[in-house]
């Protein structure tokens, strides 16, 4: 008998104010350790998506389940003690120490642990995501992407076992989108996470979701999902791959188009 999978979605649909369609029929099954890259074209329903599945937007219609639990049955702190997020709006005073910020993560867990044993996981933490050395130092004086680090050690102080990222490469260069997608990877913990760069995703997860016009149009192990076909239809570009060192490197063919066609695309 096969164990249950780890995270589920089960028809979940949902509605603006207004009464715009933002998610209809999200299904899917993700085992435990596997990491999910969401992808999409802007307004397909990738945010919305991922609020669901963390428990920032309300369960109206379908449910998602975590281990078996549904998040309607979860309190706010049994979820916190189960999953982390990392969003985009992710602000923090300025004048925190990197080192109390990351530490602000364990509140959900602060009884589990000595303060001694939150030390030094804390520690553990800082030197895994490589902020060692500016745990000192104030987040206002951070780059983009050391806060971006820093929010993701702040996720992981709070032991996850499951854990979502809206764009983590957002403003990085391309060195720090690898390094960055690297620490994810080998966290050894199931990931949901919004990737626009579809190019990466190979290297760095298991599992993808297409989505477009709100609905999930694909979904599987990447080798299987991220075809050709498929990026052409969802994004209207061509996904190539090609073969380098032993390897199989996937590029998109994106080419100038005219004003006109741009103006047609934007109003369809």
């Amino acid at each position: 008998m096969t164990n249950p999978a780890f995270l589920i979605a089960l028809d979940l649909e949902y509605y603006a104010l207004n009464g715009d369609m933002l998610l209809q029929g999200a299904s899917f099954e993700l085992d435990e350790g596997a990491i999910l890259a969401i992808a999409g074209p802007n307004g397909a329903g990738k945010t919305t998506l991922l609020n669901l599945l963390c428990g920032a937007a309300e369960l109206s219609q379908g449910d998602v389940l975590v281990n078996g639990r549904s998040l309607k049955e979860m309190s706010a702190h049994e979820r916190a003690r189960v999953m982390a997020t990392v969003s985009q709006q992710e602000f923090p005073d300025g004048r925190l120490m990197l080192r109390d910020y990351v530490a602000l993560g364990q509140i959900p867990i602060r009884a589990d642990r000595s303060a001694e044993e939150h030390a030094e996981d804390l520690d553990r933490i800082l030197h895994l995501t490589g902020l060692d050395l500016l745990a000192d130092k104030r987040m206002a004086v951070l780059s983009g992407g050391e806060r971006q680090r820093a929010h993701i050690a702040r996720a992981l102080a709070q032991n996850p076992s499951l854990l979502f990222l809206d764009e983590p490469t957002n403003h990085l260069d391309p060195d720090a989108k690898g390094r960055m997608l690297s620490l994810v990877a080998d966290l050894g913990i199931t990931v949901v996470m919004i990737v626009h760069d579809l190019v990466m995703i190979p290297e760095f997860a298991t599992h993808v979701a297409l989505m477009k016009s709100t609905r999930l149009t694909g979904f599987g192990p990447v080798a299987d999902v991220l075809t050709a076909d498929r990026v052409r239809d969802t994004f209207g570009v061509d996904y190539l791959c090609f073969h380098h060192e032993g390897r199989v490197v996937p590029a998109l063919d994106i080419r100038k188009t005219s004003i006109t066609n741009q103006t047609r695309s934007f109003t369809e």
